[in-house]
């Protein structure tokens, strides 16, 4: 059920007093049947616009709708893997560990159950401002800001908007551009699609502007919040801040009934440290990591299914959950002496995936498939920072590969979700561009069941 509140300023006043609500103004509660589960879902309000003419009346009304789910997930996977938040998302197998019998200590099959996933969210609307529409939304989960916090509540979503006739202006933490609501893959298990899709959601400021019924400019300044860059100190955010630049990006789109189409430019500056050696040795480090994405995606609606395909060529991915890194370059070490990193380069990695599912209303079949490959970068390096990547011996990922069909019963406000997982990563050998040669497939099969109760 979603609860639908109507009330005017002059209400609020009433109730923060401890006044009675007079009849008037008592709220309006309403249920609604279908759930909202993004804002750009909810088109501006038009609450308090006079009949018969096109302008918006004055009105100081604001509305308050509840959203989210209840989300239990059952997952077994037939070998360890590199996962978030006690495995309740998976990104790719673990390599082999082999021990002294030869025996392959990551080869153990792993059972979890995990209701983390369940939300609460509410979608807003409120009186004009500055000629605008607003709106806004603020969500949150149980997934925790950290793997040492599983369970905690987490920031997901806080984000306000201004809508003019033929322009938006949104502020708040949001999906990052990179990742489109309106595309992407529709799976079972809550990785939605990583590593092969970006996943990310940051604070920005994001201007929307309309150039036709149809087709759309996307400008957005980010910073890093949750999503991080990982480098010498980890996942961190101090990276870009230390960068003084924030993360660019511009994105055309093309939205109509069945079709939806674009392309993106994103573009991010870190600086991996302030300083170099110690003592009588430190010196300041002003050398940053350049690094960037172009991606296309379409989703075509037909008659019984729908058709969602997305390609992505970019580096230092790292803070969208994908594959790569940077790699450092300088002097190399000296027995314990640490290296003196001069020079940052990003790997590089290309990534596609492609989902066909099945339009019907109570059963819904589905099948996602995605391919990701590292094509790293200069050789010589001293070091490297990221995911799946390395500079010597074996430990780097050439390739991920994931198929993943599955199948969907929804009654009323019930789903429950069946998918069977492949996941395939190519380990091999590192070389100093961080190229791996020599792969050898790695599989972890996942077979999930998942029910939502969504409200």
């Amino acid at each position: 059920m979603k609860l639908s509140y109507s009330f005017t300023l002059a209400s609020l006043g009433l109730l923060l007093s401890g006044a009675a609500w007079p009849q008037s103004t008592a709220p309006q509660v309403s249920t609604v049947a279908t759930p909202v589960t993004t804002l750009n879902s909810i088109p501006p309000s038009n609450a308090g616009q006079a009949v018969g003419t096109n302008k918006p009346a004055e009105t100081s009304a604001v509305t308050l709708k509840f959203t989210g789910f209840v989300r239990n997930d059952f997952s077994f996977d037939s070998r360890q893997t590199v996962n978030l938040r006690e495995a309740s998302v998976d990104l790719y197998p673990r390599d082999k560990q082999v021990d002294v019998n030869g025996l392959d200590v990551n080869a153990v099959t792993n059972f979890n159950m995990l209701a983390i996933n369940s939300r609460l969210g509410a979608v807003f609307t409120g009186p004009d401002a500055f000629g605008a529409k607003t709106s806004g939304l603020l969500e949150m989960e149980w997934f925790g800001p950290s793997d040492a916090a599983v369970g905690g509540v987490r920031l997901r979503h806080a984000w306000a908007k201004l809508d003019w006739p033929k322009r938006q202006l949104a502020f708040g933490q949001f999906w990052h551009p990179l990742f489109v609501p309106e595309v992407f893959p529709g799976v079972v298990n809550f990785n939605t699609g990583i590593p092969f899709q970006p996943f990310n959601r940051s604070p920005q400021i994001r201007l929307t502007e309309h150039l036709s019924k149809d087709i759309s400019l996307i400008l957005a300044l980010i910073a890093q919040r949750d999503f991080t860059s990982i480098g010498l100190n980890g996942g961190s955010s101090e990276y870009i801040r230390n960068s003084a630049v924030p993360n660019l990006h511009a994105q055309l789109q093309l939205k109509r009934d069945r079709v939806v189409a674009g392309l993106a430019f994103d573009y991010k500056v870190i600086r991996p440290r302030l300083s170099t050696g110690s003592g009588t040795s430190l010196l300041v480090s002003k050398a940053t990591v350049g690094s960037s994405a172009v991606m296309a995606y379409l989703k075509v609606i037909g008659r019984a299914t729908t058709l969602k395909i997305e390609a992505l060529k970019g580096s230092n991915m790292t803070d969208h959950v994908m594959l790569g890194g940077f790699l450092a370059y300088g002097t190399p070490a000296a027995g314990t002496t640490p290296a003196l990193e001069t020079a940052y380069k990003p790997t590089g990695i290309t990534s596609i995936w492609a989902e066909l599912m099945g339009n019907g209303k109570t059963i819904i079949p589905a099948i996602f498939v995605g391919y990701s490959k590292n094509t790293g970068n200069d050789p010589n390096a001293v070091a490297a920072y990221g995911r799946g990547i390395g500079i010597g011996g074996r430990g780097g990922i050439d390739n991920l590969f994931r198929i993943a069909p599955r199948l969907e019963v929804v009654s009323g406000r019930f789903r429950i979700g069946t998918e069977l997982e492949l996941t395939t990563a190519g380990y091999g050998t590192s070389s100093t561009d961080a190229r791996v040669t020599a792969a050898e497939q790695i599989t972890n099969t996942r077979l999930l069941l998942t029910t939502v109760y969504s409200f």
